[in-house]
């Protein structure tokens, strides 16, 4: 995966905030990554390849995050809306793209 220089100045301005000196350095010792991201006519068509996994060629990419993330994405939600739809506030942990 290579970067553009915008890319690379926001990676050094996030590692810079970080306050764990540890996990500062190794971050920063980060040269390349085995994944790839593919980005979709949609914005919200956002996945990641791992590239060190070869696939078999049997319909399912096993190395991909989503197999089809405007679906997935769509799936989880009508499951929040179903389910949460009056809850006042929720709180989501992990990794998302920001949208």
């Amino acid at each position: 995966m290579t970067f553009t220089p915008t890319q690379k100045e926001l990676f050094n301005k996030n590692i810079e905030a970080l306050n764990n000196i540890l996990l500062k350095e190794s971050l920063k010792e980060i040269k390349s990554s085995k994944f790839e991201l593919i980005l979709g006519k949609d914005n919200l068509d956002i996945n990641l390849k791992d590239t060190s996994i070869k696939n078999n060629g049997g319909g399912y990419n096993e190395n991909l995050l989503y197999q089809d993330p405007i679906k997935e994405l769509q799936t989880m939600l009508n499951t929040y809306n179903d389910k949460y739809l009056l809850y006042p506030v929720l709180y989501f942990y992990g990794f998302g793209n920001g949208i």
